[in-house]
């Protein structure tokens, strides 16, 4: 179940236990045509999550189904291959209390997640292949 409000370009959403997180984080994006935007705060638990960290050539990942908090989640959202995309990194607790993080992949909320998305209208972000990975460029919008 997806909760969420919206007061001008400040999305409030509150994804519950069992939710799958993007395909969550994507309805909401979709909702709210954003395509632009930043991914202000957010907080609640994890688990059957995977995170990876880039050594510049490739993500080194792994998968943890131990429900973790989440303690810090950024991130922002743009168009990459013409469709919405959502480039994340969380920091999570786990129940011995050590952080973890790196970029998510996927993830099932656990218990609840309540997240702030700032939605961007000046400008346009957008991810584009140069080599082997995909930088943002961007224009502003008239």
């Amino acid at each position: 179940m997806i909760f969420d409000m919206r007061d001008g370009n400040v999305i409030f959403v509150r994804f519950d236990s069992g939710d799958d997180f993007y395909e969550s984080l994507y309805t909401m994006i979709e909702k709210y045509s954003i395509d632009t935007g930043v991914i202000m705060s957010g907080m609640g638990m994890l688990r059957d999550f995977e995170i990876g960290w880039f050594n510049g050539k490739e993500y080194e990942k792994t998968k943890v189904e131990t429900p973790h908090e989440l303690v810090s989640i950024t991130g922002n959202i743009e168009k990459k291959d013409g469709k919405p995309f959502a480039h994340i990194h969380v920091a999570l607790a786990s129940p011995e209390k050590k952080l973890i993080g790196g970029h998510l992949f996927n993830a099932t909320v656990n218990i609840t997640n309540e997240i702030f998305i700032y939605k961007i209208t000046g400008f346009k972000l957008e991810r584009v292949q140069i080599g082997g990975w995909t930088p943002l460029s961007g224009k502003y919008v008239k």
